[in-house]
């Protein structure tokens, strides 16, 4: 396989609860050091994009995988914040990012993720998934030129932000409906799900990114394990109902860890056809989404693990098993 970065994301715990709550309570160092081996030498990656709100965590999940010679794509994340408290955050980060990178220079700083929508002020709504939602009704979509304008002022801040401390490479991760000025950065980076409004040119609109005359990176791409989850793209955890005691799938799903892996490989197969410099899955482990026997509450199946989370009751501690994903993946990540 021909691309330079073959990474994986890794969540370090990110807010995306309206009371802070992290999606990964605890980051113990020798489960956290244990998995990044495992990224390593079993997923076969030479990159890994590392991404949370607690900078701490963010660091020192970097600074394990930079010791065991993986490069590091570091991005902080705080959802639902404002354009200065983002700002603000982004220049703690890069700060951080600016140590780690003299220490072992291969760093790469990403300023955000899809901020149209996990930032407030640029979309009208409380929560990330209400602008979300906007972007869907009809109302919204003629107003995505707004928007957007919106999006890239605060991103030439960002980049700003990120380059008065940080001295190596830049870049963002652009949702599917953001139309980023990549003039400010110096790779361009997608996130970029196929879904059915898309899947005809996916491989097509790819190659467009090219006439930016800078290399082009997926940041985030991935699929759910269920039958249908091809359709669903970014949007397979919205099929979560978190709004009880013990969260549950909203409809009935068949499990398909078949259906995860074949579009993976797929999308692998179209970025090394288009010449794109590198791809990092989304994601590695999802501790939120663990697997039960029971379809009703496999919050495995609308995540995008390409690992299952197997807790103990018992214990209160958990292992992993790779899905078929995280084999296929493997085989051409360490096929060169």
């Amino acid at each position: 396989m021909g691309l330079r970065h073959r990474g994986v994301n890794y969540d370090t715990g990110t807010n995306y609860l309206a009371d802070g709550v992290l999606s990964r309570q605890t980051l113990p160092d020798d489960v956290m050091a244990g998995e990044i081996r495992a990224i390593r030498d079993r997923l076969r990656c030479n990159a890994i994009g590392i991404y949370g709100t607690d900078l701490d965590r963010l660091v020192r999940c970097a600074t394990v995988a930079l010791r065991d010679g993986l490069s590091v794509w570091l991005q902080p994340r705080l959802i639902n914040a404002g354009p200065q408290q983002t700002l603000a955050h982004l220049a703690e980060a890069a700060r951080a990012a600016e140590e780690l990178r003299k220490r072992y220079s291969a760093v790469t700083l990403n300023v955000g993720c899809e901020l149209s929508i996990f930032s407030a002020g640029i979309i009208p709504g409380a929560s990330y998934g209400d602008r979300g939602a906007r972007l869907t009704t009809v109302r919204g979509w003629p107003l995505l030129p707004w928007f957007n304008q919106k999006l890239n002022r605060l991103l030439a801040e960002a980049a700003t932000v990120a380059r008065a401390d940080f001295h190596g490479q830049v870049t963002y991760g652009g949702g599917l409906w953001e139309r980023v000025d990549w003039k400010p950065f110096d790779i361009v980076g997608l996130d970029y799900y196929r879904v059915p409004f898309n899947r005809s040119r996916y491989a097509r609109n790819l190659r467009r990114f090219h006439r930016y005359g800078k290399p082009v990176v997926i940041v985030e791409f991935g699929c759910g394990s269920f039958i249908g989850a091809a359709d669903k793209g970014p949007t397979a955890h919205e099929l979560i109902d978190w709004s009880g005691s013990v969260p549950q799938i909203r409809t009935a799903l068949d499990r398909s860890e078949r259906i995860q892996a074949e579009q993976i490989a797929d999308m692998l197969d179209i970025y090394d056809a288009a010449d794109v410099a590198g791809a990092f899955v989304f994601e590695f482990i999802e501790h939120s989404h663990p697997h039960v026997a029971d379809p009703r509450y496999d919050l495995d199946m609308a995540g995008y693990g390409i690992v299952k989370v197997l807790p103990d009751d018992h214990t209160g501690t958990y292992r992993w098993e790779p899905k078929l994903a995280f084999h296929e993946i493997a085989r051409r990540y360490g096929s060169d």
